[in-house]
């Protein structure tokens, strides 16, 4: 009969250290650990260059001492009143426009304001997605040579 020694791992979710003594855990078990809800989050392995291998739920992990993971939260919004969804939560509005399935070099992109109104944003910019988020595309108005 095998002995079984109980060794302690670090990993680290979310840039914190936590340690335990199981080596083979499913994914919504190290979300619980972190602190995060299964339901809401996903987990990630950090593999080598930064490269994030998504782990599918119920998925169980064989753990190493140093692994690194992170969590994220798929969000969803709409474009042009098109559901999408993303784990990206920062992208150019020409990257958002695309993902609409128009071409940035005629149209604008615009996030429709709680309170009403839009905020327009140019091709280059950045844009910070939040979950329910509605944005809208509109064409290029140009002017007559």
């Amino acid at each position: 009969m095998a002995s079984h020694t109980n060794t302690s791992l670090q990993i680290v979710i979310d840039d914190k250290a936590f340690h335990t003594q199981d080596g083979d855990q499913e994914a919504a078990a190290l979300l619980l650990l972190a602190g995060r809800d299964p339901k809401v989050f996903d987990l990630f392995l950090l593999k080598k260059n930064g490269v994030e291998e998504k782990i599918r739920d119920g998925q169980i992990i064989n753990l190493r001492n140093g692994d690194h993971f992170v969590s994220r939260q798929k969000l969803h919004f709409t474009i042009d009143g098109e559901p999408q969804s993303s784990y990206d939560d920062d992208q150019s509005a020409a990257a958002l426009l695309r993902l609409a399935g128009v071409d940035p070099a005629g149209y604008d992109l615009a996030r429709i304001l709680p309170a009403g109104g839009t905020q327009t944003f140019s091709d280059a910019q950045i844009v910070k997605i939040r979950n329910g988020d509605e944005f809208v595309t509109a064409k290029h108005v140009g002017g007559v040579a």
